[in-house]
């Protein structure tokens, strides 16, 4: 994928670095071999000046005024506060994700790092609390990690080196005051690796992509007794399965209402596809499909009503914008494509998004959180409606920045997370709120 390209500046040495963050690992060197870990020292030392210099530990948030919040091109996001990568325990980050203690209401930041995972209580969104590290298992170090959680436990993956799934009871985080080195409560070590991860809350069942086995596609595991894997499934009809979304449906599609369906991006593979997960020992492809032009076909999160989903390809960006892809799910059998739309407004390369309400928050690399209405998807019309831009030194495209923003957290609340950067707490307000 990266054949061709030379590497005569800095940024295509960090594009040779970064661009593996979304796809098969063996694209880009490993992070973890001597040419990766200095091209990872490079980075880190290009921008870190830049986060010190902005350095927002607590205080008052920093409203969006005339296109900056301190620093950071923004419109209609406040910064709330900001985490640098020192404060959370160092290393690389890529993923992360999100858990609500239902006891006492404190909510908390998962933080994948390449060499474990930073557990930060966000609570007061103005002041985060970071309450210390899980090591990552036997101390590998690997830049793609991912973290999901089901009830009170986290299910933690890396790619690219024999980690297996570590398991960590949560309830180990109430009542920390002062960091702590936590270990895990259990690992599996039936894969070695894996690239994403997704837990279907209401079935209880764990869906991993791009792992060691079922030949790299989705592979789906029982772990309702929470410290144990049990593989039920295997779905490998395709060459890889990037990432996968799965639901207990109930969209307008009243044929398939309650039945356990898996949206899935098979990245290289260049498809879209709706399976039927219901019965793990036959699955179903209702839909296969793709776009034209279509290269990475990397992600996607349906819009609230479930009648169109919003794909992101990661490997598409043009000066006039970086495009979304949407695609009419409104009967799961025949999904098709309706056509793209450039609204994030720079040449940045679209990473994760999720939707809440009429908003879509997309993770777009260097040009951070941007958020787009879907209220016209339909016609494949989703206008920006607000951004906040963590590297404010690069509109162009490449591989650094924003890889995932997460809008699930009280109060409007979303967590913008940037490669090797830091954690920043934002609320978006005016026409990017939630409508």
């Amino acid at each position: 994928m990266l054949r061709g390209v030379r590497r005569t500046t800095l940024a295509a040495t960090t594009l040779l670095l970064l661009l593996a963050f979304a796809g098969p690992p063996a694209t880009a060197h490993d992070p973890d071999t001597p040419e990766g870990k200095t091209e990872q020292a490079e980075l880190l030392r290009i921008y870190e000046p830049t986060w010190r210099s902005g350095e927002r530990l607590a205080g008052a948030p920093v409203t969006c005024v005339n296109g900056l919040a301190d620093k950071y091109p923004c419109k209609n996001v406040d910064l709330l506060s900001f985490l640098p990568q020192s404060a959370l325990g160092g290393g690389g980050s890529s993923s992360m994700w999100y858990w609500s203690d239902t006891t006492d209401s404190n909510e908390y930041i998962l933080y994948c790092r390449s060499n474990g995972v930073s557990f930060v209580n966000v609570t007061d969104p103005g002041n985060p609390r970071y309450l210390g590290n899980l090591p990552s298992a036997n101390g590998v170090s690997s830049s793609w990690c991912d973290i999901r959680t089901y009830r009170n436990y986290a299910y933690i993956g890396k790619d690219s080196v024999s980690h297996g799934i570590q398991i960590f009871n949560l309830n180990k985080l109430r009542g920390v005051t002062t960091p702590q080195t936590f270990t895990a409560d259990a690992r599996f070590t039936g894969l070695t690796n894996s690239h994403t991860l997704w837990i279907n809350q209401t079935t209880g069942f764990l869906y991993v992509s791009g792992a060691s086995t079922c030949s790299k596609g989705l592979t789906i595991y029982d772990i309702k007794t929470a410290l144990t894997l049990r593989q039920v499934g295997c779905y490998n009809r395709e060459v890889y399965s990037h990432e996968s979304v799965v639901v207990n449906y109930a969209g307008p599609d009243t044929r398939y209402t309650g039945r356990e369906i898996a949206f899935n991006f098979t990245g290289q593979g260049k498809r879209f596809q709706i399976l039927d997960v219901t019965d793990k020992a036959n699955i179903k492809v209702l839909s296969s499909v793709t776009h034209p032009g279509a290269s990475f076909i990397h992600q996607g999160f349906a819009t609230a009503d479930y009648k169109h989903m919003i794909v992101n390809d990661e490997t598409i960006s043009t000066r006039g914008g970086s495009p979304e892809f949407v695609y009419n799910i409104e009967k799961l059998d025949a999904a098709r494509y309706v056509g793209k739309d450039v609204a994030v407004r720079g040449e940045f390369v679209n990473h994760n998004g999720y939707t809440v309400g009429n908003r879509h928050y997309q993770a777009a690399y260097r040009g951070g959180l941007r958020i787009l209405d879907t209220s016209s998807a339909a016609s494949a019309q989703l206008p920006e409606v607000g951004y906040f831009d963590v590297d404010p030194a690069s509109n162009a495209s490449g591989y650094s920045g924003s890889w995932m923003a997460l809008p699930y957290l009280k109060n409007g609340v979303v967590a913008v997370q940037s490669i090797g950067v830091g954690l920043f707490l934002v609320r978006p307000t005016g026409a990017a709120a939630v409508r």
